[in-house]
């Protein structure tokens, strides 16, 4: 803010040097100070048009989230949602669509730039290396990739397509570490006895 005023009042001095006849040094200056008062207001109409956007956005996602922890404990709301490509177990269908919900904020934060390529690259290989997160993939990945790839948001294709490279990557390393290896049966962090 100083340093606007300070380059202002250079401007102004130097219209006052450079033209001698002093109303037409006025009425530079008042071109001038017109001329950034209305970038100024260009700017602020803009930076609220995003505000506006980012808030609407946030408004849709939370509404979607909503709708889907709604289907996910209710089966006969789920059946609202179109089918799956090919019949699944209600409880592998619940952590499929939770996993999408994972993969959508991973998303939006690559999309904002909270999440770099490196750390996306890095997030997704551990993703990738359990069952839930390649049977998403593998179930709704093709879907991402039409959406993203095909649409005209470049960040938008670059975020698919390093998630297509990370899950390829993890299909050659090996088999994935199955559901039921992921916890001992010893107790949940619930129970305050095994705590």
């Amino acid at each position: 803010m100083i340093f606007a005023v300070g380059c202002l009042s250079v401007l102004l001095v130097l219209v006052f040097r450079l033209i001698d006849n002093r109303a037409q040094a006025f009425s530079a200056a008042s071109v001038l100070i017109s001329g950034i008062a209305l970038t100024g207001v260009v700017v602020s109409l803009t930076f609220q048009a995003q505000q506006t956007k980012a808030a609407r956005d946030e408004r849709d996602r939370s509404t979607h989230r909503q709708m889907i922890y709604l289907t996910m404990g209710d089966r006969a709301l789920a059946e609202c949602l179109e089918p799956p490509n090919t019949r699944m177990p209600f409880e592998r269908y619940r952590q499929i669509i939770f996993a999408n919900l994972i993969m959508g904020r991973w998303y939006a934060a690559h999309q904002l730039g909270e999440v770099d390529d490196s750390t996306l690259r890095y997030t997704l290989e551990r993703h990738f290396r359990g069952e839930i997160g390649r049977a998403h993939w593998e179930y709704g990945g093709h879907d991402w990739l039409r959406g993203a790839i095909g649409g005209q948001q470049r960040k938008a294709a670059g975020f698919a397509n390093i998630v297509e490279e990370c899950y390829q990557a993890a299909v050659h390393a090996g088999p994935a570490v199955p559901a039921a290896d992921y916890f001992t049966d010893d107790g949940t962090d619930l129970d305050p006895q095994n705590s």
